[in-house]
């Protein structure tokens, strides 16, 4: 399974608020980040990253491509676990406390499906800009995590490029 995630080592975002009941909700979402742009729905300072709830039952893998099928009418390939976060907020929408345990993958955008209308529109962000842009803080933190991982995974091809030239004497 790509996200066995533990919540005892989640990021957490918010606090509890006293006398506030607050409503479990778990959550998972994929960030992909292409060409230095990230992959995003929403609008405004509401923008969120493809995902959603979990259903009964289900894993944190099906969630995203249900939801990215759902949200946009894509198919997700999932690459890499990038960290869990708990996130305490207000939905003025539900009128509702949420402490929304969530876990975040990182993915990339496969395949349009055929006449799929997904609910919400694609948007592409440079990373500064969607991170300022999301409405909540954890999904802000899952992609700068994400590019950071990226980063490091560019950053060892290329030191292993370099070493393989070394041996070959040619650099």
């Amino acid at each position: 399974m790509l996200t066995s995630f533990s919540f005892a080592d989640a990021v957490v975002f918010g606090s509890r608020k006293p006398n506030i009941d607050y409503v479990e909700r778990r959550a998972a979402y994929v960030v992909t980040i292409e060409a230095g742009n990230v992959a995003l729905v929403g609008s405004g300072r509401n923008r969120f990253l493809p995902g959603g709830g979990l259903l009964p039952g289900e894993a944190a893998e099906m969630t995203v491509a249900r939801e990215v099928r759902e949200e946009l009418g894509w198919d997700v390939r999932l690459l890499h676990p990038v960290g869990a976060a708990t996130q305490y907020f207000y939905s003025q929408d539900d009128d509702r406390h949420y402490e929304m345990l969530a876990v975040f993958v990182a993915g990339e955008l496969t395949n349009r499906l055929a006449n799929a209308v997904g609910e919400h529109s694609l948007e592409w962000l440079p990373i500064a800009q969607a991170t300022e842009s999301c409405f909540h803080e954890c999904h802000a933190w899952a992609i700068r995590q994400s590019n950071d991982v990226a980063q490091q995974l560019v950053g060892t091809e290329r030191r292993e490029r370099v070493s393989q030239l070394d041996k070959s004497g040619e650099g």
